[in-house]
């Protein structure tokens, strides 16, 4: 049985004026949970309307015992009946849901929103795009070209613009600890490569880290769309240590917490005191003590030099102990 699940997301207007993407995270009654993403289309008036009732139908469905496939068809139909509105003519969105039940999982996809799997094998796309530029690629054209041509953006299937969609479902999937699935609309990889995506992670703290620098990064990275991504962690995914730091979102495990303390004690027990000397007497690793520090009235006494110097090495000690784990 995989450890409880961590849930985290995100998401921007980005350059847009507007947004149109619709993001959830959430556990629902029954242990299952369920991360999703889509994508609006149409303009201000109808995209992000469209999004919105992509989710609430998908949430509604799934909490009734269906399954993704139909639950992603009954999205369509109630999006492609909104559309004969006036004003939402040919509006529609993507959507992408991953449902984990126990140590299984499911994910399901229309349009060329992503869901992904991370784990100490790396990255892996468990989706396939529903896009011009994907059917290109397929046909051995180049994807930097077709990228800078007018259909970049064009799909080739989305919840709402037909009467009747195909739902691509990927499972079940095994679920195991110390791996996570990545949802996420276009306007996140568009800018960032899957090692991008593979490396933003493993340098954050948590989920809820790693769902602010995929963003943040994709933006600074020039993206002009909308950008969402939804996050579901089992147990730790592996984490690095970037230029001899932790992240500072850094959320140590039981086990790395236990061994900090341990680490401490023992620092404490063998620095100098505030005098310098050690309990034999003999001078620290330097003869030059600094004087203590003055203190604020309003505030407690300065810790002395050895303190300090515990505290330090405490720290020290636990990046050491996370980075060789």
């Amino acid at each position: 049985m995989a450890n409880e699940p961590r849930l985290a997301f995100e998401s921007i207007a980005g350059q847009r004026p507007y947004q149109e993407d619709a993001v959830l995270a959430e556990t629902l009654a029954d242990g299952r949970v369920l991360v999703a993403v889509a994508d609006g289309m149409g303009g201000h008036a109808a995209g992000e309307v469209a999004s919105a009732i992509a989710l609430e139908t998908l949430i509604e469905a799934v909490r009734e015992g269906q399954s993704l496939s139909d639950a992603f068809t009954l999205a369509n139909a109630r999006v492609h009946a909104k559309a004969k509105e006036p004003g939402k003519q040919g509006m529609g969105t993507t959507l992408v849901a991953a449902l984990i039940d126990g140590d299984e999982a499911h994910v399901a996809n229309v349009g060329d929103s992503r869901g992904y799997l991370i784990s100490s094998d790396g990255i892996r796309q468990l989706t396939e795009d529903h896009s011009f530029v994907a059917e290109a690629v397929k046909r051995g054209q180049d994807e930097a070209e077709v990228m800078a041509g007018p259909w970049k953006d064009a799909l080739t299937r989305s919840i709402g613009t037909e009467e009747e969609v195909e739902v691509d479902v990927f499972g079940p999937l095994p679920v195991s600890d110390d791996s996570a699935f990545l949802i996420c609309s276009d306007g996140l990889y568009k800018t960032l490569s899957d090692a991008d995506l593979s490396r933003i992670y493993s340098q954050s703290g948590s989920p809820r880290g790693a769902a602010q620098s995929l963003v943040s990064s994709a933006f600074e990275n020039g993206s002009d769309d909308n950008i969402s991504v939804a996050i579901v962690e089992y147990g730790e995914v592996r984490r690095i240590a970037v230029g001899g730091t932790v992240p500072l979102d850094f959320e140590p495990s039981v086990e790395e917490a236990a061994a900090a303390d341990a680490i401490a004690e023992s620092a404490v027990a063998a620095a100098p005191d505030a005098s310098g000397l050690n309990e034999a007497g003999a001078p620290g690793k330097t003869d030059h003590v600094e004087p203590a520090l003055e203190a604020d009235s309003d505030k407690t006494s300065a810790l002395p030099v050895g303190a300090i110097v515990a505290v330090i090495v405490a720290a020290g000690a636990l990046l050491a102990f996370v980075v060789l784990r």
